[in-house]
């Protein structure tokens, strides 16, 4: 296995050299499938997703069953008109049938209420994000799935079910979608969060009216929780297991007594924050990594970034003598970039795979502009705040829950089963979301306070919980 450096600056162009050769222009990924849907721009423009969700659930369903919109095909003042035509009044109430559908049909915002799941397929994708955050999902969506439990997921956004009867005069009037075959722009690291998903998807679905409440705040969580994992993991280096999500700890809304103590300030959002500062820098140090001889995707249109321990797999089977040689690479490589930085090239002769790939993190970190470094790993943080955390006094702010996202995991970590409490802590879990003894405690009183606990007896072993839904 050897680096390639004429793929990092030329063909790939992980870093962008100037005419004369001797200076950086650029750094980019962009001939890669991206880690995450990110840039380094100045823009709110995932702040502006977050708020506007429901229009990257249309991105997602439309991506799916690979169809589209288009924004001159879609009126929602014709779909009013066309309900009103259909629904028999006498003169003297045409006002007030008038304000009746259009409450009942269009947002204030004159866009469309959603009342069956096929209708987010006619949510127009919010143009300040070029649907990423939706596009990121369905990307990993096609990526982790099989096509039986992709045809599940499918089947949810189609017509015909759950319809009520206004929900087939709607339909019946929305145009019809053209077939449109998306090309992947985002790669797949981690499969587990994705099944999970798919899961929790096709059995929230179930339950209609709860789908239509609550699957926004699903799909946001899901996307919080594969941004949050991708970031630890990556900055874990090599170590990292991408089987088993990172256990990072979460509070309650409700608990009144949050300390500087609980694990949450060690491994919640203080560990999502430190590591969000190096994701740009470990992209782009992996992508140069990745220039290398054995990553066959180099070949293609776009290729796959590879994580540190997928490198490092590779480097333990090579023979001491080409182990020594792809350090000297990397070595290498690491005074190319802090020469044409214009700094001094006082590069180490590696003798671990750790020390190699830390020298080149190091030298990608000081070469590169803190003010991109910074705005794009806002970008995790901001999607954690969005939702996810709860400001603590001069403890700022910690991963945080509140009742109605914690009722919502809960139900689909149970589904239809009833598990003890301990098995419920397990299964949320593996959802990346974990509780310390004063949380699992609170967690337990709103579980009572909602009554779905059965206890069998005072030992806590012996406390089940009932399906929700």
């Amino acid at each position: 296995m050897r680096l390639l450096p004429e793929k990092i600056f030329d063909e790939k162009q992980v870093i962008v050299l100037d005419k004369s050769r001797k200076k950086i222009t650029k750094r980019q990924t962009s001939n890669f499938y991206q880690i995450l849907p990110f840039t380094t721009g100045k823009s709110d423009s995932i702040k502006n997703a977050l708020s506007d969700w429901e229009k990257e659930i249309g991105a997602y369903s439309r991506r799916l069953l690979n169809v589209e919109l288009s924004a001159k095909s879609f009126n929602t003042d014709y779909l009013l008109e066309g309900v009103l035509e259909r629904v028999e009044n006498q003169p003297e109430h045409e006002d007030e049938i008038h304000t009746f559908f259009s409450e009942l049909l269009l947002q204030r915002d004159g866009g469309l209420n959603v009342t069956h799941p096929s209708m987010f397929m006619y949510i127009q994708g919010n143009p300040a994000t070029k649907k990423k955050l939706g596009t990121f999902l369905a990307d990993l969506t096609q990526h982790a799935l099989d096509e039986g439990e992709i045809e599940k997921i499918k089947q949810v956004f189609k017509a015909g079910q759950n319809e009520t009867l206004l929900d087939k005069m709607i339909v019946n009037l929305l145009p019809s979608l053209t077939n449109k075959e998306y090309k992947a722009e985002h790669a797949l690291y981690s499969s587990l969060p994705i099944k999970l998903l798919g899961e929790d998807f096709v059995y929230l679905a179930e339950h209609p009216q709860y789908f239509l409440k609550e699957i926004n705040n699903l799909l946001k969580y899901y996307l919080h929780y594969i941004v949050s994992q991708t970031t630890v993991k990556i900055n874990n280096f090599e170590t990292s297991n991408w089987n088993h999500p990172s256990k990072m700890y979460y509070t309650i809304h409700n608990e009144t007594t949050v300390t500087s103590r609980r694990k949450t300030m060690n491994s919640g959002m203080g560990l999502l924050t430190s590591a969000s500062e190096n994701l740009f820098v470990h992209e782009l140090t992996m992508a140069q990594l990745s220039c290398n001889s054995v990553n066959q995707s180099l070949e293609n249109e776009k290729s796959k970034i590879m994580t540190y321990d997928e490198i490092f797999q590779h480097f333990t089977m090579l023979s001491d003598t080409d182990q020594v040689q792809f350090l000297k690479d990397i070595d290498l490589q690491t005074e190319r970039i802090l020469t044409y930085a214009g700094l001094e090239s006082n590069v180490n002769d590696s003798q671990t795979f750790n020390e190699a790939v830390k020298q080149l993190f190091n030298a990608m970190k000081l070469t590169t502009p803190k003010e991109a470094q910074s705005r794009y790993g806002d970008h995790a943080k901001n999607i954690a705040k969005s939702h996810f955390t709860k400001r603590r006094g001069r403890l700022g702010y910690v991963l945080s829950l509140n009742q109605e996202m914690l009722i919502l995991m809960c139900a689909v970590s149970c589904k239809n089963d009833r598990i003890t409490f301990v098995e419920l802590l397990e299964r949320l879990s593996k959802r990346g979301i974990n509780f310390d003894n004063e949380s699992s405690t609170a967690l337990l009183q709103l579980l009572e306070k909602i009554n779905v606990i059965d206890k069998k007896s005072d030992s806590g072993e012996a406390q089940y919980v009932k399906p929700i839904l």
